[in-house]
């Protein structure tokens, strides 16, 4: 963004003071999901971009690769196609510790995505559970799948600077000025800059551990993958009980009064309702579909625990929160071979739950996307 275009903003946030950051932040995200929607968003895990940033880098690469990469950019160079990340695709990403190899994969990445994430998954299921009880109270929403994409410098959140030397009104032109300056700086920049501050630290290990041990403890209770998979939802639905009744309250005081402040008994109460009303969402297929990022997450850890000898370790963990936020939002999921055989278990029935076409063999995701994007490119050019 260049001096005169920084200045460009804030005079235009100057003289839009009735706008909240909070509705300049929803009307950027919702002009990006339009955008997203208009192309097909093929999900690459970890592993695939290593694989791609072989072939960018002259290195050795497996067979198919290259084509990928080819039929990848012509893609996303023609407007018909994005590859997105997500915030666990970063966190993985500075976990590498060599600057070259991080920079790289980072430039690709800033190429293939055009800079586009999906909204960290805390925010994520947060928005589905809003939209469910906004959408079935007769609300006019936007459609869920326009509303869950960010660019990469807010992968983890959205956070505004904040500074008492400033009056309230010029805070909020700051605010949403930053904002819109970040919304462009590419995954590239902020790698470099971050350099080798980023903690190495992950608490997927300990995770791992602990599901390890509990999946052990209650293994002989196991009768059935139903069963299996309705102890695991109803304990993600406890996480997003608290969310919903933030909803409701929120839907309240919109409605009623700004200054409706619930007691802390009332509050326990509205949280117990919309854990009964989440939980008898879930037994729907339309409610499963709402909660998406929740479902898909169920289904995998259901998974784990229905094969009684296998454990989680903590790369697994990263790959489950690549597949929810590939499954419910992208059509196109590449990921590593033991992934895909464990989305393909008959009992998961992810063809059936979600439109989204799982691949782990780079051979076969490169003919699919030559005969996908390659081929129609140049038919496009030949016309």
């Amino acid at each position: 963004m260049t001096p005169a275009h920084i200045a460009d903003r804030f005079a235009y946030h100057r003289a839009t003071p009735q706008v909240t950051v909070e509705q300049h932040v929803q009307r950027r995200v919702t002009e990006l999901g339009d955008w997203v929607m208009a192309r097909e968003r093929i999900y690459l895990d970890k592993c695939f971009w290593i694989h791609l940033r072989a072939v960018r880098m002259n290195e050795p690469s497996l067979p198919g690769a290259s084509a990928l990469m080819a039929s990848l950019a012509a893609g996303v160079s023609a407007g018909r196609l994005i590859c997105p990340v997500s915030d666990v695709l970063f966190l993985e990403l500075m976990k590498q510790t060599d600057p070259a190899t991080r920079v790289a994969t980072a430039e690709l990445i800033d190429e293939l995505s055009c800079g586009v994430a999906l909204s960290p998954e805390p925010t994520r299921v947060a928005t589905e559970v809003a939209h469910f009880f906004h959408a079935n109270v007769g609300h006019s929403v936007h459609p869920l799948e326009q509303l869950v994409w960010t660019k990469v410098p807010f992968v983890l959140g959205v956070q505004h600077p904040v500074s008492p030397a400033f009056a309230p009104e010029e805070q909020l032109v700051i605010q949403k000025a930053f904002f819109d300056h970040l919304w462009e700086v590419p995954l590239s920049m902020m790698v470099e800059t971050i350099g080798s501050a980023w903690p190495p630290e992950s608490h997927f290990d300990n995770l791992a551990i602990r599901l390890n041990r509990d999946n052990a403890a209650h293994a002989a209770s196991m009768k059935s993958f139903a069963q299996v998979y309705r102890d695991e939802i109803n304990g993600v639905l406890e996480i997003a009980a608290p969310i919903a009744a933030d909803v409701l309250e929120d839907m309240a005081r919109k409605a009623l009064s700004p200054d409706i402040e619930p007691s802390a008994e009332q509050r326990e109460t509205t949280v117990w309702q919309c854990l009964g009303l989440l939980r008898a969402a879930v037994r729907k297929p339309v409610g499963k579909r709402a909660l998406r990022t929740l479902h898909a997450g169920a289904l995998m850890h259901a998974a784990v625990r229905w094969n009684r000898t296998q454990k989680v370790d903590a790369n697994d963990l990263f790959d489950f929160h690549h597949a929810e936020a590939a499954l419910g939002y992208c059509d196109v999921l590449l990921t590593d071979g033991p992934m895909h055989t464990l989305l393909k278990q008959r009992h998961l029935a992810i063809e059936r739950e979600f439109p989204c076409r799982v691949m782990s063999s780079v051979g076969d995701a490169a003919e699919w996307a030559q005969d996908r994007f390659a081929r129609r490119v140049d038919d496009a050019d030949a016309n």
